[in-house]
This record gives structure tokens, C-alpha cells and sequence, in this order.
């Protein structure tokens, strides 16, 4: 307990998360530190005497705002939440997700049958899943973590804001112990410039940081990948209407046009 509450270990500490996640620090560390110290100062403007235990991570944030209270952020700036009510990434998922629902009705309308469609969704759904649980294996996933990851790795390449990453990274997590020490490993593991980048990769994806994320990214990888290579690979393995780019397309304009005939006539 000594050495993990020592100023010089605690300051290190905080110092090596700034390196490695500087947003993480400001909002963690530096948003923390100024929130604490501005109610110890407005008690303390009420004429009251405070004795305040934090963390000491904290401690050293904290005095220097008590010791200059003038260079404290406002503190609406550290309450709350931003909303966006416009955002790129979002429009964009959210265009793709329409997109595909829209892909899927006009096939309907073209009169699809209904067993090529099923066969279309669990292509995509063991396509996407064989390529998402694979990748999260190969960084080393738990087969529990790579299976979350298969699971809903169909949904989820539908909509770029949901990633099987983020599924099968909880679940990691439930198996592998991450701590701050992670951080400085990889530091130390990065510091070695004369060890080949095989022997680094070996040596950094025993570190539970590096796998975690590793599962993370790779089980996002291949969703990505399975989804990229659907129309190409798989659709024209089905037959019917995808057998070429040309009757996929004849396919959606036939829907279209008995879209319009069922509007017109319903008018």
C-alpha cells in the first residue's frame, strides 16, 4: 500500500497514462482533478474548513488548482454532456443500415422467392461470422470472446456505430486481467529497437492490453473484410438474381417499378 500510494509511483503512473491515452487523461485525470477542486474551493469561499480524501492520483492536480484557483475551467464545462445533433459517422450508418433494408424490400417486390432470401441473410450471417470469430481467435481470443464476436458480427456490419469488436472485447475481459502495469510493458517492449518485429509481436501480444485490443481490432477486421467480399464472393454463389451485378440490379428495378404499380394502385 505504501509504494502504491508514494507520490513519485503515483506521478509516474499518471505521467505514462497521459502518454499512452491523452484524451483519456484529460478526461479521467485532468476533468476529475478540477471538478474536486472546485468544491473544495467554494466551501472554502463559504469560510469553511475542509478536510478532503482523494485519490492520490489526484493529489497533485487538485493543490495546484486550491493554490491557483484562478486557472479553474468553469465548471459548466466540466458538467453535462454534448449533444450533436448532426454527425457524419452517424449519417452514415444510419444510411447504410436503410440501404440495405431498402435492398432487401425491393427484392421482395420483385418477387424474390423467399428461400433465395433466406439463403441470402444466412450466407451473410455465417460468412460474416466464420471471418469475425476467426480474426478474434488468431489475435488470441477465448473461443467464448470469439464466438460473442461471430454471433453478431451480421448485425453489426450492417451499422458501422455497432461493432462485434466491442462484444466480443467484454467478454475478453471477463478472462483476461488487463492493469496499468500493461502500459509500461509496452513501453518497454517498444523501447527495443534491435529486436526483429516478429519477436516484438510475440512478446506483445502476451501482455493482456495488447491482446484485448488486438481481439478488438481483429474481430472488427474481419467483419469488415466478410462484408466487403459478400457481393463479390458469396452472392454469386447463390444464384437467382445475383448471378451478375446486371440481374441484381434488374432485380431492384422490377421492384421499384411493382413498388410504383402497388402505390398507383392503392391511389
Amino acid at each position: 500500500m505504501e509504494q502504491l500510494t508514494d507520490q513519485d509511483v503515483v506521478s509516474a503512473m499518471m505521467e505514462e497514462f497521459r502518454r499512452f491515452s491523452p484524451s483519456g487523461a484529460e478526461a479521467l485525470i485532468d476533468e476529475r482533478d478540477a471538478y474536486l477542486a472546485h468544491g473544495i474551493h467554494n466551501l472554502r469561499m463559504q469560510g469553511k474548513d475542509v478536510v478532503a480524501v482523494i485519490g492520490a492520483g489526484h493529489q497533485q492536480g487538485v493543490l495546484s488548482y486550491l493554490e491557483n484557483p484562478e486557472t479553474l475551467p468553469a465548471m459548466e464545462t466540466l458538467t453535462g454532456r454534448e449533444e450533436k445533433r448532426f454527425s457524419i459517422p452517424k449519417l452514415f450508418g444510419f444510411l447504410i443500415t436503410v440501404g440495405f433494408l431498402v435492398f432487401f424490400a425491393l427484392l421482395v417486390m420483385a418477387g424474390v422467392s423467399n428461400a433465395i432470401l433466406l439463403k441470402v441473410f444466412l450466407a451473410w450471417f455465417l460468412f460474416n461470422g466464420v471471418f469475425a470469430a476467426g480474426l478474434a481467435l488468431l489475435g488470441g481470443a477465448h473461443w467464448q470472446s470469439a464466438t460473442v464476436g461471430g454471433l453478431v458480427a451480421w448485425l453489426t456490419s450492417l451499422n458501422p456505430l455497432l461493432a462485434p469488436g466491442w462484444f466480443a472485447g467484454y467478454v475478453e475481459l471477463r478472462y483476461t486481467q488487463v492493469s496499468i502495469a500493461d502500459i509500461s510493458t509496452l513501453n518497454e517492449i517498444l523501447a527495443d529497437e534491435e529486436a526483429p518485429v516478429r519477436d516484438l509481436m510475440s512478446r506483445m501480444i502476451d501482455v493482456p492490453l495488447f491482446r484485448l485490443i488486438a481481439v478488438v481490432a481483429l474481430t472488427n477486421t474481419g467483419s469488415m473484410v466478410a462484408s466487403l467480399l459478400f457481393p463479390i464472393v458469396i452472392l454469386p454463389l447463390i444464384g437467382g438474381p445475383f448471378d451478375s451485378v446486371a440481374d441484381v440490379t434488374a432485380a431492384m428495378m422490377q421492384g421499384i417499378q411493382n413498388s410504383v404499380d402497388l402505390l398507383t394502385g392503392l391511389v
